[in-house]
């Protein structure tokens, strides 16, 4: 006989619990690296390699969560595997606000800091990434972002049931706008989810 639900079976279930996002998302854990550079903090970022996804685009050290570990275990495993750096070179300063994607991706990332000694030893995957530098960061405070607006709708060309939808296609879907933000520093473009998180990390600075 089917369990016939009661009060008390809803407040043991929920009453405690900790929430979580419904559609299931695919978790990255991201390192703001710093380093020192002749007495001033850089970001280490990295460029790209050519031949892989969303090639040649500049980005912090980072990658997608692996079974049993945290989302800061992720990041410092990525960079190491990604640039060389050895965890235990990094000291972890804390996390900024973590991102949610159209992608439906949750991005935390986090900061850390790397002596320009160890910096400087870094080997990159040639696999994966073609390039690593720095950017100072008082170059992001003095510099605010380019901002255009992406726009996301729904494709009416692919397979939906919008028959079962009151006015079907015609029902009112929202079309989702994305800020995307540009920096340019040395003719090179950063933009996308690194410029956002650089520019969540710089908005929190200034409230110290």
């Amino acid at each position: 006989m089917q369990h016939k639900f009661t009060i008390d079976d809803f407040k043991t279930t929920f009453g405690e619990k900790v929430a979580q996002p419904i559609l299931q998302l695919k978790k990255f854990g991201i390192m703001a690296l710093l380093t020192e550079v002749q007495g001033e903090l850089h970001f280490v970022l990295t460029k790209r390699a050519a031949h892989v996804r969303q090639p040649n685009d500049i980005c912090f050290p980072g990658g997608k969560q692996e079974q049993g570990e945290n989302l800061k275990q992720t990041a410092l495993r990525e960079t190491e595997e990604e640039i060389g750096i050895p965890k235990e070179k990094i000291r972890i300063l804390g996390k900024s606000n973590f991102m949610l994607t159209v992608y439906g991706g949750l991005i935390q990332p986090y900061i850390g800091f790397v002596s320009y000694a160890d910096y400087q030893k870094l080997y990159f995957q040639t696999d994966e990434v073609a390039e690593v530098f720095t950017i100072p960061v008082s170059f992001f405070q003095k510099q605010q972002p380019e901002i255009y607006d992406m726009y996301w709708k729904a494709d009416m060309s692919v397979p939906f049931p919008y028959e079962r939808i009151e006015n079907g296609k015609n029902y009112g879907f929202r079309e989702c706008r994305v800020p995307e933000l540009f920096y340019t520093y040395e003719n090179r473009t950063i933009w996308g989810l690194t410029a956002q998180i650089i520019q969540n990390i710089m908005q929190e600075l200034q409230n110290i």
